[in-house]
């Protein structure tokens, strides 16, 4: 029998008083947490993740009330202390992982004084309050949690630390005090996939090293199910499903955790359509009546419109559906769980004609970039030298008409700086660039305009790239002015909008009215006014939920086939270059290290780096948690500044000889069928 819970959430409701009234935020929400437990809590954008975490910490915002319900910490009801009771837990005895670590580590103070000033606001009576000992113990956690050289590093500011080592020191700095419950909203969001599996591999070791209760935020089912015990599902403010976390991902209940489930991006649903989530999350001013997933809902019936559903207890998990009353006469439940799991992952053939007589639309040879840095003035006096950034380092690649380049690889490699180089948005610093058949490389800026209607580039953030002064209207006809097109000659505004599924209400809107993924659309109906013949796509599907990722990967692959377009996909997410890449390029420090057919390369990677890349994703499937062949990559890529000498990749590389460190492995071809390899022993990667 388990003991009682360190964390209880009784009937919470809360409100969020504005100018339009009062909204519920969270509704009739109960849960448990036990000490070693790790509790995953996942949704949609605006399904109250965060409201409910930000309750627990007593962060909510000064117009957020918890109207109704117990929140009990350890046998204490956090609800019913003032601002100065709750300090005295916060940080002590409950610690927060925010999203961005660059946001919430100050940027003017050493790392040293937050951690010195984070252990002075909690010390407990007698305990050693000296400068030496509170160092002693904040360099001890940063060793702890794998930060290099803590001692040293210690001294430095946040800004010179790389994501991932600002994401461990927000992790330290929580478990300064030995909090018994960490919160942790969307701590790998932003990081790589090496970064990522290291640090949830750092999370879960908290259960082992301190028996750390975690309360986990995010929407990537991969990392519920690689990490959790339970799993919390939410969507508009109600907990719609709760369980353990296997019989969650095997038998979801709830048809939004099915939904959820079958929207995951994945190489077994290649050649197929994702299945989406039709709709939108509604919002708090405008809730619907009864069950709020009615209307997204496969199986919905009228009362499922009219009433709201009871919580049933069906095989040990806690469901908010009407289908599990006695009374429904809807369709059977179980259809629709089996409907929800993934087709097993069969082969999938790719019909490619003969790479020889393909139309090559973009070919570069021994192309590199290199940036100098800016040395001011002062620098200059004081002799530092000039030195120099090989963004790119002799990258060879060829893109074939009407084919899906996947361009993946870690923070840093090169991979958007290559983009840009090839669309000439930046200038090469040498070697040679032909697209559309025109040597490109040294084409003066009014030459190379007219060459823009045929290659766009999608950019990753849509918001910061399309003008905030102008409507989607204006945005959508700008490329046409740029480009002189005759009026005869141009597409309705509502005919692009068509084309990416946006409804022409969304014409009179600005940019920041949009929502993540109805920005994203009008980024790629922007890119396709001039018909073009080449897309870049940079991080397509980065910070979307699952749904509308979906959607628009679904999106890109119609308009591919109809328009015969030719992509370049940039992305971390691998589970996304599975499903719609043709071939895969992997970069690493400025270098492609290997390029083969999609499917021959997630089945047989032959480069240690992109063996490590494939064993670090997080699949959705709880049975694979443990599987033996994972690697997590130590450490992070080097700097591009003073990259290490021979194979750039030997100080990571598990296989790693004295002839890795001493010389460059050349790309070369490998097995006949089109694969290039840059390592000298790619037989010893496992197959």
């Amino acid at each position: 029998m388990m003991e009682t819970p360190i964390l209880q959430v009784r009937d919470l409701e809360i409100k969020y008083h504005t100018r339009e009234g009062i909204l519920t935020a969270i509704h009739n929400a109960s849960f448990n947490i036990h000490k070693g437990q790790i509790v995953g809590v996942v949704g949609e954008s605006g399904c109250g993740k965060s409201t409910v975490a930000s309750a627990v910490m007593g962060l909510l915002p000064p117009n957020g009330e918890i109207s109704d319900g117990q929140i009990l910490f350890q046998g204490e009801d956090l609800t019913k202390l003032n601002l100065e009771q709750m300090r005295q837990y916060r940080g002590r005895d409950l610690s927060m992982i925010f999203q961005d670590a660059m946001t919430s580590l100050n940027p003017v103070f050493t790392i040293q004084q937050q951690m010195l000033d984070a252990q002075r606001a909690h010390l407990s009576e007698g305990e050693d309050g000296s400068e030496k000992a509170l160092r002693e113990r904040a360099v001890e956690m940063l060793d702890r949690i794998g930060i290099p050289d803590a001692r040293d590093r210690i001294k430095e500011y946040p800004h010179q630390f790389s994501g991932g080592m600002r994401q461990r020191i927000m992790i330290a700095m929580a478990l300064l005090s030995n909090a018994s419950l960490l919160v942790a909203d969307e701590p790998t969001s932003a990081l790589d996939v090496t970064l990522e599996a290291q640090i949830l591999e750092l999370i879960c070791g908290l259960k082992d090293d301190f028996d750390t209760a975690l309360l986990y935020i995010t929407h990537d089912l991969g990392v519920i199910a690689q990490i959790c015990d339970r799993v919390i599902v939410m969507y508009a403010g109600n907990i719609v499903e709760a369980g353990d976390v296997l019989p969650i991902f095997e038998e979801p209940k709830h048809p939004y955790t099915q939904a959820l489930l079958r929207s995951h991006p994945s190489r077994s649903m290649r050649g197929q359509r994702l299945r989406t989530i039709p709709g939108v999350v509604p919002s708090l001013r405008d809730l619907p009546a009864g069950c709020k997933f009615a209307p997204r809902c496969e199986m919905a019936r009228q009362i499922c419109h009219t009433h709201e559903p009871a919580y049933w207890d069906v095989e040990g998990q806690t469901v908010l559906c009407h289908s599990y009353a006695p009374s429904w006469t809807g369709p059977d439940a179980v259809s629709f769980v089996n409907r929800a799991r993934p087709e097993p992952e069969t082969e999938v053939e790719v019909e490619l004609e003969a790479k020889e007589q393909e139309d090559v639309l973009i070919r570069t040879d021994g192309l590199h970039k290199h940036f100098r840095d800016n040395v001011g003035l002062l620098g200059q006096i004081l002799g530092q030298e000039v030195t120099t950034v090989k963004a790119i380092h002799g990258v060879d690649v060829a893109i074939r008409k009407g084919e899906t380049l996947g361009l993946v690889g870690e923070s840093g490699s090169g991979k958007t700086t290559l983009a840009r180089t090839i669309l000439r948005l930046t200038d090469p610093t040498m070697g040679k660039i032909v697209v559309l058949g025109k040597d490109i490389s040294d084409l003066p800026a009014k030459e190379i305009r007219p060459l823009r209607s045929q290659m766009q580039m999608i950019f990753q953030d849509p918001t910061s790239s399309l003008s905030p002064r102008m409507k989607a209207s204006s945005l959508l006809m700008e490329p046409y002015v740029i480009h002189n097109v005759p009026k005869s000659e141009r597409k309705e505004p509502e005919e692009l909008l068509a084309m990416v599924g946006l409804a022409p209400e969304q014409l009179d809107k600005y940019p920041h009215q949009l929502s993540g993924g109805q920005a994203r659309r009008l980024g790629i109906a922007r890119a396709l006014a001039l018909e073009p013949d080449i897309i870049m796509a940079d991080e397509p599907t980065a910070g979307l939920d699952v749904s509308v990722a979906a959607g628009l990967l679904n999106l890109l692959t119609d308009l591919r086939d109809r328009l015969h377009l030719t992509y370049m996909i940039i992305t971390h997410n691998l589970n996304v270059i599975g499903f719609i890449s043709d071939r895969v390029a992997v970069m690493y420090l400025g270098r492609i290290v290997e390029l083969a057919e999609a499917e021959a390369l997630f089945e047989s990677p032959r480069h240690p780096y992109t063996e490590a890349l494939l064993s670090a994703i997080p699949v959705p499937d709880p049975r694979s948690r443990s599987r033996e062949d994972r690697i997590i990559l130590t450490g992070e890529i080097p700097s591009p500044r003073n990259p290490p000498s021979g194979c750039t990749f030997h100080p990571r590389c598990r296989y790693a000889q004295d002839l890795c460190r001493r010389e460059i492995p050349a790309l070369r071809p490998l097995d006949g069928n089109g694969r290039l390899i840059a390592c000298h022993f790619p037989d010893r990667v496992i197959i």
